[in-house]
């Protein structure tokens, strides 16, 4: 789990300032994917004055769903970057959080470069030698003759 030091996202800091409590316990959910509780404590803590910590999950389900898009298409950085955007993470916790995403590949399609060729099964080529390996028995051993 990335544990962010930064303040709210900018978005969820307007509006506390508005005084739209619920609104701003809302956009931090949207951008975080906390549940509502969380959302709500960290809220509490801001308005208390202490130091606020977001924490980003290790679940593509935690993730925007922008941030989870750009993941899908392979783009790695854009990732980052909308989830700097969306959380207000810094950039090491962000790339962490996407890399760890990616390591884990949960709900996410497996990632190749552009232009990279999908990598074949063994299965079909190892079905192939074995009738093979089977007619050339047939033809060395098991005729009559």
């Amino acid at each position: 789990m990335s544990i962010s030091k930064d303040p709210l996202p900018a978005n969820v800091q307007a509006a506390l300032e508005r005084g739209s409590a619920i609104e701003a316990v809302k956009l931090l959910r949207e951008a975080t994917g906390l549940g509502l509780k969380e959302a709500k404590d960290l809220i509490d803590q801001h308005h208390r004055g202490r130091t606020t910590t977001i924490a980003v999950g290790d679940t593509a389900s935690t993730l925007p769903p922008e941030v989870l898009s750009a993941l899908q298409q392979g783009k790695k950085i854009e990732a980052i970057r909308l989830l700097r955007e969306k959380t207000g993470l810094g950039l090491k916790d962000a790339k962490e959080a996407v890399e760890s995403i990616q390591a884990k590949g949960e709900g996410m399609p497996a990632f190749r470069s552009p232009g990279e060729v999908a990598k074949s099964s063994n299965t079909l080529w190892l079905a192939a030698a074995l009738v093979a390996l089977v007619v050339l028995g047939y033809l060395v051993f098991g005729r009559p003759g």
